[in-house]
């Protein structure tokens, strides 16, 4: 069902329903025109195929599919500039001492610097070293060793995770 009359057809009588459930979904007037507009263009061009009987169930499940991925990229793109942001914060090793520090066995740099030549990989720890030692940024970070800003975020979160993990753990080791 790829005929012009046809899709006109869909178009004049699906449209109105269509269009209201992505503005639902998406609060947004241009892009729901445009998540309605890429489903009749996927008709036209052949990449979505539709049975008449089926039509306005089919249409609306193409809709509803297209704006939850416009949703998860919405998603995803604000968690990611949230954290390269947080990654650019002046200083964010008092916070490692401020916030989880209040549970940590430790009373100096030295023994978490040494965990971290022991109990992390090495990529791990080049990324640690390189964002607290010579505090350098996220971005900078990332053209050195050639990986994307949110694998540093990651690598930082996995070091943290882990120092964490050991100092608390130790001290409920020792009680």
């Amino acid at each position: 069902m790829t005929d012009k009359e046809t899709i006109r057809a869909l178009f004049l009588e699906h449209y109105d329903r269509m269009y209201l459930l992505a503005r639902v979904l998406l609060h947004d007037d241009e892009e729901s025109r445009d998540v309605v507009s890429e489903v009749f263009a996927g008709l036209l061009d052949g990449t979505i195929r539709v049975r008449p009987d089926t039509a306005g169930s089919f249409l609306l499940t193409c809709v509803r599919n297209r704006c939850l991925k416009v949703l998860r990229g919405k998603r995803v793109r604000e968690r990611a500039q949230r954290l390269l942001a947080m990654g650019d914060e002046a200083d964010v090793m008092p916070s490692l001492f401020g916030e989880i520090g209040k549970g940590l066995h430790t009373d100096s740099l030295e023994d978490v610097f040494r965990f971290c030549q022991e109990g992390l990989t090495e990529q791990t720890r080049r990324v640690f070293f390189m964002h607290y030692q010579e505090r350098k940024r996220y971005a900078d970070i990332s053209a050195e060793l050639h990986i994307s800003e949110a694998a540093v975020y990651k690598h930082l979160a996995q070091a943290l995770k882990r120092i964490k993990n050991h100092f608390i753990s130790s001290e409920h080791g020792q009680e």
